[in-house]
């Protein structure tokens, strides 16, 4: 503790003002969750991680507010987003005044409520920085273990970071989709401007946004640096070039080892999630108040007995696939949706098997019904099922108010990139 606040005098008065104040915020969330939730496990639920809506509302009553950008030590010509917070609370590194994450920040922001308590931002060397890119194992060496394997060895910056968000959220057909149109000689490989160009897609912003840099710097100057992701796929040199089916790999890859992660955390040492802790899971992310989050689990316990049968890693991986449909599970059943008609188990199994050609299983069907089956007649609403899967397929990190990928996003795109041609 001694060696900690002795480096906190290499700082100025007002950086040590920063820390300090970010520590005191980060202890009063933890303890105000803790003495919070205690109230759950008095009423026979239990307290869990999952109780994420609760928590990430006391900690947007203290972390959200008008003077993000200057806690954060950023410039920024507009309120900061949800994915801009999210990730200039969990980088850890900074190099040449721009900030990035480390694989494990990536890792620690999908699956952490709050970051790991730290006194600030390790700030690299240029000698630090070739020291961890020249940790950074070939393609061919990438596996679903990949992120965690480099743990603190690596750097991501915030237009990468977006553009992994956005391949936890994409099926394969849209996947395969966003690949073609960005091969720009049509030769079936994408080389790493064409990737970078990808990655600009997805956070558009990151051309005027000084939300994630510590100094004004330009577009070009950033784009120039070596990152772990970067170096991975497109080799030390830059000059390798990945197919769709290598690139579907790591796609794979990166969805597979997020969703590994998040079933190991709640099965506890167990080769499967017991139905709360499912539910748990299930709505991590969503936007629902307590009330109605305490309603799901208690709904859940009241319908399950203490043997049954639990999901298992091979039917958690299933129901993954089906989030990452979740779009094209929409379409398909849009006339109930419009027409606000329940379904029954058997309705709602088909439904998925058309989307993803392979039907849930009926464990798990069963288990999502008594999640959403309010009136304990054997149907769902799709409204309220569809509203929390999006909470949860995107991890809370999209705001009500933001505009889906869709194609006038897209076409802005192709334009703003064709007038810099």
């Amino acid at each position: 503790m001694k060696r900690a606040f002795s480096r906190l005098w290499a700082f100025s008065p007002k950086q040590r003002h920063q820390i300090l104040t970010q520590r005191i915020v980060e202890r009063a969330t933890i303890l105000w969750s803790s003495r919070s939730l205690a109230a759950i496990a008095a009423t026979g639920i239990g307290v869990s991680i999952g109780a994420y809506q609760f928590i990430n509302t006391a900690k947007a009553g203290i972390l959200d507010g008008p003077d993000d950008a200057s806690r954060h030590n950023v410039q920024t010509d507009h309120k900061l987003t949800k994915r801009e917070l999210r990730f200039l609370q969990f980088a850890s590194v900074e190099y040449d005044d721009v900030i990035y994450m480390s694989p494990m920040d990536f890792i620690d922001s999908l699956t952490l409520d709050a970051p790991r308590e730290r006194v600030y931002r390790r700030v690299l060397k240029e000698k630090d920085i070739n020291r961890i890119l020249k940790k950074t194992p070939p393609f061919r060496s990438g596996s679903k273990h990949f992120f965690r394997t480099m743990d603190q060895s690596g750097i991501i910056s915030y237009s990468e970071y977006i553009f992994l968000l956005t391949l936890l959220t994409k099926s394969k057909s849209a996947f395969r989709i966003a690949f073609l149109m960005f091969d720009e000689d049509d030769n079936g490989n994408i080389d790493r401007d064409e990737f970078m160009l990808i990655a600009r897609m997805f956070a558009s912003k990151a051309a005027t946004l000084s939300g994630t840099r510590l100094v004004h710097k330009s577009e070009e100057e950033v784009r120039k640096q070596d990152t772990t992701l970067l170096l991975h796929l497109f080799g030390l040199r830059g000059n390798a070039t990945l197919s769709f089916d290598e690139f579907q790999q790591f796609y794979e890859n990166l969805q597979e080892e997020l969703m590994e992660i998040e079933f190991y955390e709640f099965a506890r040492g167990k080769s499967t999630i017991s139905p709360v802790d499912f539910a748990r899971l299930i709505l991590r992310y969503s936007i629902v108040n307590f009330d109605d989050y305490h309603k799901y689990l208690q709904r859940v316990q009241e319908k399950s007995s203490d043997d049954e049968q639990g999901i298992t890693l091979h039917q958690w991986a299933t129901f993954s696939r089906f989030l990452n449909n979740l779009a094209e599970f929409q379409s398909a059943v849009r006339l109930y949706v419009n027409s606000n008609v329940p379904v029954s188990e058997p309705e709602f199994a088909r439904a998925v098997g058309c989307t993803i050609g392979k039907e849930l299983d009926p464990v798990v069907v069963s288990m999502i019904f008594r999640i959403f089956d309010e009136n304990n007649d054997g149907t769902l609403s799709y409204p309220e099922f569809l509203a929390v899967m999006s909470d949860r397929l995107h991890r809370g990190l999209r705001g009500r108010l933001e505009k889906p990928w869709g194609w006038k996003p897209f076409k802005n795109c192709v334009i703003s990139e064709v007038s810099r041609a």
